[in-house]
């Protein structure tokens, strides 16, 4: 692999780890790794530093994560209307989740949170699986990618697992594959047509998951009514507005 291959994962597990597997980073047969992306804006170490230990008067805080989260809807306002339309969804929704998803923990820690479950899973049992590990700013688990790519998690293995984590550190890839899970969500609720209360409900899903009981999901429909109640704000960003 040469000097400039684009292997995130060489900072989140290591390539001592990664030979030891055996896994093959030259090929990945769920996405290009070669793409350099779309230059969106990344969350890191120092932005989490802002949002957490620099007050608001400073410029931190809240308001520094809420500038960011709109940041990266108006970045990929193209993207998400183009994946909304290929799954037949409202582009609000597909926004609403990329706004709540992104600014959480920097897409580093997440590697090392996985490499730490793929290490444990090796002895024991018990806590969440590796597969279990989300990433991309829209923060699927891999275990989610699978199903909604038509595998089954449980027979992935390592390696697969690995290149399908590093399709979702691409937020083009990632926000596609967002939408087609959501169309996945509406399918199985039997939603022939998404209006606001089936928001509220393919919200409250994508956060809480697809095994769950109809009537499980509205006793919390509180992640699907944030991205009601700021419907209008994401029609702002879709359009290319900055909304504070």
């Amino acid at each position: 692999m040469g000097e400039n291959d684009n292997c995130v994962f060489y900072r989140y597990l290591g390539i001592n780890f990664l030979f030891l597997l055996g896994v093959d980073m030259g090929f990945n047969g769920f996405c290009d790794i070669e793409d350099k992306g779309n230059n969106s804006p990344q969350w890191t170490n120092f932005d989490l530093f802002m949002r957490h230990a620099v007050p608001e008067l400073m410029g931190g805080g809240i308001p520094y994560a809420r500038r960011f989260k709109t940041a990266f809807v108006v970045h990929n306002r193209y993207t998400i209307i183009a994946a909304a339309q290929k799954y037949r969804l409202p582009p609000e929704l597909l926004a609403g989740v990329a706004w709540i998803e992104s600014g959480g923990k920097p897409n580093s820690w997440k590697g090392e949170i996985y490499n730490q479950r793929i290490f444990r899973d090796g002895f024991y049992s018990g806590g969440k699986p590796a597969d279990r590990t989300s990433f991309g700013f829209l923060s699927m688990q891999i275990h989610t990618a699978a199903e909604t790519l038509g595998l089954d998690p449980n027979t992935l293995g390592v390696e697969k697992q690995i290149q399908i984590a590093l399709c979702l550190e691409h937020d083009t890839y990632i926000i596609d594959l967002a939408a087609r899970h959501l169309r996945m969500l509406a399918d199985h609720d039997k939603f022939d047509v998404i209006g606001t209360e089936e928001v509220r409900v393919l919200g409250a899903r994508y956060n809480q998951g697809i095994s769950r009981s109809l009537e499980q999901i509205k006793k919390d429909l509180s992640y699907g009514n944030f991205i009601v109640n700021n419907w209008h704000s994401y029609t702002l960003m879709l359009s290319g507005v900055t909304v504070e």
